[in-house]
């Protein structure tokens, strides 16, 4: 698939800058899985992302609507393990077939100062690929779990016979302010089924 053309979301951002001590609250995040929602609740994001607990599931509250989600804005950005988010954002749609569910952040750190900052975590293996740092991972029936894939062998296209699941980092829009220069995305794509819901997005099973 062609991750970058997937995700268009953009925010006004603020400059300044408060930041809090937090554990790998990050390095969860990067994992793409049903714990990466729980992020917002750090100290710090709470204030900015609303959210409520529905069954024990984080579901998100309120942001502004965007054409295909939710968006977050921070008054100020906020650093956690090193790294300054502007604003968040989730975002599900059908696109050709294929369900598509993205959630992250904006970042200060450029694509490149991100990737430096990152892949000192365990666990988020990031590649490039096309230009892009992505940890690409694609959906097993037979395992019943996430794999890894290669980019290039989905590389433009839409998968719809079964998922991918993509930690990525890239280039913030260019409608964002310059102050805002990457982005960090966990997202899934194709076939979207309960069971990948369960393990990666299950405030969304309906």
């Amino acid at each position: 698939m062609k991750w970058h053309f997937l995700f268009t979301p953009f925010v006004a951002l603020a400059t300044c800058t408060s930041s809090f001590a937090a554990t790998p609250a990050l390095q969860t995040f990067l994992a793409c899985d049903a714990d990466s929602l729980a992020v917002i609740n750090q100290p710090g994001l709470k204030e900015q992302v609303s959210s409520s607990l529905d069954n024990g599931k984080i579901k998100l509250i309120g942001g502004t609507k965007t054409e295909s989600g939710q968006r977050w804005v921070f008054e100020k950005p906020v650093t956690l393990d090193g790294v300054a988010l502007t604003g968040f954002f989730a975002e599900d749609q059908e696109l050709m077939g294929s369900r598509i569910i993205g959630w992250g952040f904006y970042t200060q750190q450029s694509p490149s100062e991100l990737y430096a900052q990152l892949n000192k975590m365990p666990g988020s293996n990031l590649e490039e690929v096309n230009g892009i740092y992505a940890r690409p991972q694609i959906w097993s029936h037979k395992q019943s779990a996430w794999v890894p894939e290669s980019g290039d062998d989905t590389a433009g296209k839409l998968v719809t016979d079964t998922a991918e699941r993509i930690l990525m980092v890239e280039p913030a829009p260019q409608d964002l302010p310059k102050a805002s220069k990457g982005m960090i995305t966990c997202s899934i794509q194709g076939t979207v089924n309960p069971e990948i819901l369960k393990g990666t997005r299950p405030d969304l099973i309906k």
